[in-house]
């Protein structure tokens, strides 16, 4: 009879944990932790090369092209390096034409057939000599300084990556999207208060660099290539860092079908990154209690989340507290649903929207599950805000 309780209370405790003491944890070390010591220019730089996948980015390539290359860092020591995934809609001539404008400094390729972000890395990557790799979205632009932050923590030996700051550009009236770049904002926090650890783990894909000769190739059909590669270098025994003054934004879609869509891909992703990298589940140190906190117990929310609600109901005769658990459980999905239903007039409420964001990344990590089980392997998006 105590079964019930037990596992309500066990899982609602990871639940806490992950999305609440957690956080908080980060926030305060990041508050904490002393102001980096910048070093001194050096005489010469480090060669960086940017890699860049892009598919049907013309609406994005050319303001992206332009804030790589015109950054703040000698322009005889960086590259950009871009694969347009059969691209349709004139990325390719724009390309082109850029390429024109920035010779030997630009170098693009075509891929005839649709591959996904991560083949085109892993062929980019093979093709650096540069000693420092970033890895970049098309759709996230630079401050002029955002490169020279991110080379600066390699100074230090035991730094292996450097994970830039994402700022997300929004409408006022887009509430989808508003919500989107709250949740953003805050992990950016987190991965800041992570760094004080050197244990960042996973990278955001808007902007993040590595050693380069610490790149592994990206498995065949994995999907979320940002936490491989950066995770990959904890693994190598390297330190993963974050430099807050390596700035991009990013404009998040405020279209709620685009963003499942993307959570749940990501949401499948997840799952082959989590068998992947098992071992970090079984240490005691500071990367496996990041691990855990961070990211696995996020990706086993459905399940914990699922676990506490039928826990609650088949309890809830004998533990009068479960039955109001249980109901406010359920009045929860109602006000996301509620929430959900009013969003085309426009109507929202940043509760009801806080409750229907999160009910909808647990859905679509769900789902995510699932596809991963069923071994569903497709590795691109087939439209350029859907990915």
């Amino acid at each position: 009879m105590m079964l019930w309780p037990v596992l309500f209370v066990a899982a609602s405790a990871l639940i806490f944990h992950s999305y609440v003491l957690f956080p908080a944890h980060m926030l305060r070390l990041q508050r904490r932790a002393p102001k980096p010591i910048r070093p001194a220019p050096q005489n010469a730089p480090l060669r960086v090369d940017v890699l860049m996948a892009a598919y049907n980015e013309a609406e994005v390539i050319a303001p992206k092209v332009h804030s790589v290359l015109n950054n703040q860092y000698p322009a005889d020591r960086l590259r950009l390096l871009v694969g347009s995934d059969a691209s349709t809609d004139g990325t390719d001539e724009l390309l082109q034409s850029l390429a024109a404008q920035y010779p030997e400094r630009l170098i693009w390729h075509r891929f005839e057939a649709r591959t996904g972000k991560p083949p085109i890395i892993n062929q980019l990557a093979a093709s650096s000599q540069a000693d420092i790799l970033v890895i970049t979205d098309a759709d996230a632009l630079f401050h002029p300084l955002t490169i020279n932050a991110l080379v600066a923590p390699f100074e230090q030996a035991a730094v292996g990556g450097v994970q830039a700051h994402a700022n997300i550009r929004i409408t006022e009236k887009d509430a989808v999207a508003r919500q989107e770049a709250s949740y953003t904002q805050r992990e950016m926090a987190i991965k800041a208060g992570e760094g004080v650890w050197g244990c960042v783990i996973g990278g955001f894909g808007a902007a993040y660099a590595l050693r380069r000769h610490l790149f592994r190739p990206v498995p065949q059909g994995f999907v979320v290539d940002d936490f491989y590669t950066f995770a990959d270098l904890n693994v190598q025994g390297y330190q993963t860092v974050f430099s807050a003054e390596a700035v991009t934004e990013l404009q998040v879609s405020g279209d709620q079908r685009v963003q499942f869509r993307r959570k749940r891909r990501i949401g499948k992703g997840n799952f082959q990154n989590l068998w992947h990298f098992k071992q970090l589940l079984f240490g005691f140190n500071r990367l496996s209690y990041v691990f855990w906190s961070h990211k696995a117990l996020r990706w086993l929310s459905p399940l914990l989340l699922f676990t506490a609600f039928v826990a609650a109901l088949l309890g809830s005769s004998h533990f009068p507290w479960l039955l109001w658990a249980a109901w406010g459980m359920a009045s929860a999905i109602g006000l996301a649903c509620v929430d959900l239903l009013l969003h085309p007039w426009g109507i929202s409420n940043r509760f009801m929207r806080f409750l229907s964001h999160f009910l909808l990344m647990n859905l679509a990590l769900l789902l995510g599950w699932l596809d991963y089980l069923r071994g569903n392997r497709q590795v691109y998006w087939n439209n350029r805000t859907a990915g």
